[in-house]
């Protein structure tokens, strides 16, 4: 699985799930045959939040601890208006962009190399 970690000047962008597994996360899904996980978290992000970015980079990978899933972390970057978001698909109830703190408290089992990135790029902006 890959998970986009997009940043703007508005905050990290986050989803709350619709079955609460784990309640909040980034923007994500399944790597599909000959996808690389940047393809895969461009190509999510799209269809769960209707939002075009652009790979970055891999920040890391991990299982997921409430979920056992690995998950590649991505870092993405918005290409166009990052205030037109909303929730396209059948997996996110909700999505909206988040302050590092409150990104932090509503993820709190965040790893810790998504955590230092945020720091980075949130602190920065």
């Amino acid at each position: 699985m890959a998970a986009a970690v997009v940043t703007s000047h508005l905050g990290v962008l986050v989803g709350r799930r619709r079955d609460g597994n784990p309640p909040w996360t980034f923007p994500g899904g399944k790597i599909e045959p000959g996808e690389t996980p940047e393809d895969a978290a461009v190509r999510e992000t799209l269809e769960e939040t209707g939002l075009r970015v652009r790979a970055t980079g891999v920040i890391g990978g991990r299982v997921h601890p409430l979920t056992g899933v690995r998950i590649v972390y991505v870092a993405a970057e918005v290409t166009g208006e990052p205030g037109a978001i909303r929730a396209c698909s059948d997996e996110l109830a909700e999505v909206r962009w988040a302050g590092l703190a409150e990104a932090g408290k509503l993820m709190a089992g965040m790893s810790e190399a998504v955590r230092q990135h945020l720091r980075c790029r949130l602190n920065n902006a």
